[in-house]
């Protein structure tokens, strides 16, 4: 079954366990050449290749036609501008992610998304200016025309995507002192808040910490709350550290859930 995606991203997790990752790479850009016109899957093979590093051209460039398929999903913005970022092209990761803020989205379709997408603009648009300093003054007037400003506060923020429509992924964050905090109770008291519970898909759900977080090590799952009708969920957790001071650094944990219900583990923080 050359088209099933769960074997492919299963061989593709076995290869990366040996250590072959130039062969699990290749297993997952053929999720590109299978679908290469399903945004959500060109995202999906991107937040796997991203995890095994190099291929900046290429995650760029799925990206990019993703975005181009699917304007009006919030996340692939996100992932391109990040794409970017990480491949050292700050100016064009704060054109991408004030594409993604200008964009019109359906009324009520990703709760809390435009919050996370105008922290994003500051904190790339700080990355450009710590990068360029001869750029700040047209950076914070390009943010300034959208009510935004320069990101001058150390942050952690875990951020949740999944790759299917119609269905709800909740997302669960524990903390070492017993605080748990997800869909009916967002705030923990240690510090640190859930903005918004997604349930038509897609994501993104995030959880913040301002300032450096002080009850760690955090627990990170998440429940298949609602199925739908796409079946098995696909996605990615990414892990975000700020300074303050435009400088960003990454941790990618992509993952599978099958099971209506099922709890998934995503480890610790």
């Amino acid at each position: 079954e050359p088209g099933n995606v769960l074997a492919l991203i299963g061989l593709g997790d076995a290869l990366e366990a040996r250590g072959s990752k130039v062969t699990a790479a290749r297993v997952y850009c053929s999720i590109i050449d299978l679908f290469p016109g399903r945004a959500d899957m060109r995202r999906f093979a991107g937040e796997r290749l991203a995890r095994l590093g190099g291929g900046a051209n290429l995650l760029i460039d799925t990206y990019r036609r993703a975005v181009a398929d699917r304007p009006d999903h919030l996340t692939g913005h996100r992932l391109l501008a990040y794409a970017l970022l990480r491949a050292g092209k700050p100016g064009d990761a704060f054109v991408a992610i004030l594409n993604g803020v200008d964009q019109h989205y359906p009324e009520g379709r990703f709760a809390g998304g435009e919050r996370v997408l105008a922290e994003d603009a500051g904190m790339i648009g700080a990355a450009f200016a710590a990068a360029q300093p001869a750029q700040r003054r047209h950076i914070e007037a390009e943010l300034a025309r959208r009510g935004l400003a320069l990101a001058t506060t150390p942050s952690t923020r875990f951020i949740l995507y999944w790759e299917t429509d119609g269905n709800d992924v909740d997302f669960h964050i524990q903390d070492a002192h017993h605080g748990h905090a997800y869909y009916a109770s967002p705030h923990l008291r240690s510090g640190g808040d859930l903005y918004a519970d997604i349930t038509t898909g897609y994501g993104p759900e995030c959880f913040a910490i301002q300032g450096t977080p002080k009850a760690g090590p955090y627990r990170l799952s998440i429940n298949y709350y609602s199925q739908g009708p796409m079946g098995y969920g696909m996605g990615l957790l990414e892990v975000q550290r700020y300074d303050g001071n435009g400088k960003l650094s990454f941790e990618d944990r992509p993952y599978v859930i099958m099971n209506d219900q099922a709890y998934v583990d995503l480890g610790r923080i």
